[in-house]
């Protein structure tokens, strides 16, 4: 699976958990239906996986948790659209 496939099916999955909000959701399938346009940003697709994989709507509430929260994700996402 390529990185943009990866990226949709963790997406996906995080939100057919239940946790991941549909209105992220709908920004990242954009990143991952748009390949050749963040082609070059490849290393922040990645980390958007990565943080996606780790979300927690309840991010930050431990001491050293490692979750991430929904405003970091689209910190990450306004990186790419940039």
């Amino acid at each position: 699976m390529d990185l943009f496939g990866k990226l949709r099916s963790t997406a996906l999955q995080q939100n057919m958990s239940g946790e991941f909000p549909s209105w992220l959701l709908t920004e990242v399938m954009a990143i991952a239906d748009d390949p050749e346009r963040y082609a070059d940003k490849a290393h922040v697709v990645a980390e958007l996986i990565t943080q996606i994989s780790n979300y927690d709507p309840y991010a930050g509430a431990g001491c050293f948790d490692t979750s991430v929260g929904a405003e970091t994700i689209r910190s990450t996402i306004r990186q790419l659209v940039a």
